[in-house]
């Protein structure tokens, strides 16, 4: 998977971004901190989305099924 994620060079490091992932977004020191941790947001992004989204569905499904 692809996903596009912005940096903006800051007074004091940098910030990153992945408007694909509402909310996933990181600050750091060094351009190469920053890669690490944006790498790790996504991560944990993604993988929550497979616990918490199949829950969300079902709750969606129940709720129009009523």
């Amino acid at each position: 998977m692809k996903l596009t994620i912005k940096i903006v060079k800051q007074a004091e490091g940098f910030k990153a971004w992945c408007p694909a992932l509402p909310g996933c977004r990181v600050h750091a020191d060094t351009k190469q901190e920053l890669y690490q941790e944006i790498r790790s947001a996504i991560d944990g992004y993604i993988s929550r989305l497979d616990r918490v989204l199949p829950r969300e569905l079902a709750a969606m499904m129940e709720t129009e099924a009523a």
